[in-house]
């Protein structure tokens, strides 16, 4: 038997007798993989950065309304308001959007740029399981690391007015009710940029200039007319919002997606650029010297 033949044998008889429980080891072995690397690399340093901005923001404004000896929020109601603010403008418009951009870009591209990606692309893995495992692990990083940052935001709007009024909350509902929404949509912002974001670090070698084009479209999504609106996926994600927020006067304002349409658009937009990535990663051609 020829020495190609045996190389073929070892590489194919695998997938063959274990299937999909194979590709489950190897996702999960991956996974493990890029999770570390995600999280405890030097690229990481900056998704940590982010996530601080909103913590920071609102601790000052903590630490304000202790020293005044009344909050600078005036009531709750007025602090749900404008986390709400916090959470639409600096946290999904700036923290989870950068944040991923950072995140699932270099998941490939990063690779790439170390000359590391023969490492993967030559073992016996399907190019499926490969995408898959690297953007469950980007997507673990990402939802920990800003929704960590939106929960202690939240938790932080209650110290100014005390134990009793968080209990009041608890009890009533409303606490978890807006807090599990705002994760939520963590989770879908997430999904929805960090599957855009890895296929553009798959699509171009200097993924920074399509970064800023999605971003100056997110951007402007507020006066687009409706027929450009249903383009933008932070249009799916203010529509889950808890407390609606005025966009100013120079809004369209356009009755805003039913939740259903929001969750499954943000699946859909997941699945097909991910299907997008696998069908990049088949065509990529490792050649160091372009790079």
């Amino acid at each position: 038997m020829s020495t190609s033949k045996l190389a073929a044998g070892f590489v194919t008889a695998p997938t063959l007798t274990s299937g999909l429980a194979l590709w489950w080891r190897q996702v999960r072995a991956i996974f493990r993989i890029e999770f570390g690397k995600t999280l405890f690399s030097r690229r990481a340093i900056a998704c940590y950065v982010l996530a601080l901005i909103p913590v920071l923001v609102l601790t000052a404004a903590t630490i304000a309304s202790i020293d005044e000896g009344e909050s600078v929020f005036e009531t709750i109601e007025r602090a749900r308001e404008i986390f709400g603010q916090i959470f639409s403008t600096l946290i999904l418009g700036a923290v989870v959007f950068l944040g991923s951009a950072t995140i699932f870009t270099t998941l490939f591209r990063g690779e790439i740029l170390d000359r590391s990606i023969h490492y993967y692309v030559l073992t016996p893995v399907r190019r499926e399981v490969l995408v898959v495992a690297k953007y469950l692990a980007g997507l673990a990083s990402g939802v920990m690391l800003f929704g960590l940052s939106t929960l202690i935001g939240f938790l932080l709007l209650y110290l100014p007015f005390g134990m009793d009024q968080f209990i009041t909350d608890l009890s009533n509902g409303i606490a978890l009710q807006q807090l599990g929404m705002y994760l939520g949509i963590i989770v879908l912002a997430t999904m929805g940029y960090g599957s855009v974001f890895m296929a553009t670090g798959l699509l171009f070698h200097n993924p920074l200039i399509p970064i800023v084009l999605i971003a100056g479209w997110e951007t402007i999504h507020f006066i687009l007319p409706p027929a450009l609106k249903i383009f933008s996926i932070i249009y799916y994600l203010k529509g889950l919002l808890p407390i609606p927020l005025d966009e100013g006067p120079l809004a369209v304002i356009v009755a805003p997606p039913p939740v259903w349409v929001s969750i499954f658009g943000m699946f859909g937009l997941c699945v097909l650029t991910v299907a997008g990535s696998v069908y990049l990663l088949k065509r990529l051609e490792v050649k160091y010297t372009d790079e």
